[in-house]
């Protein structure tokens, strides 16, 4: 397995369940424009193979995703309720 295949492998095996992951793959890159306004985080990767290291790019709605909808969700997940309640 190459080890771009590996990178996306861990992150596919890290973030596949989490309901406000967006795993970018390819040539697509995170766009606030597709966040703004959600709970959601937009996250891609590129291995340089000039220099061999990983370079990670996100993009999120720090309004959203910030304190206010993370204090929401960790309420929710703390109180049995669903992770997405008032999120979505």
């Amino acid at each position: 397995m190459a080890l771009g295949d590996k990178i996306a492998a861990c992150y596919q095996s890290a973030y596949s369940n989490e309901p406000f992951v967006r795993l970018l793959a390819d040539k697509a890159l995170p766009d606030t424009k597709n966040v703004v306004g959600t709970n959601m985080i937009e996250i891609a990767w590129r291995l340089d193979p000039r220099t061999g290291r990983l370079i990670v790019m996100s993009a999120e709605d720090n309004l959203v995703k910030g304190a206010s909808g993370q204090a929401v969700q960790s309420m929710n997940i703390r109180c049995g309720f669903a992770e997405t309640a008032g999120l979505i």
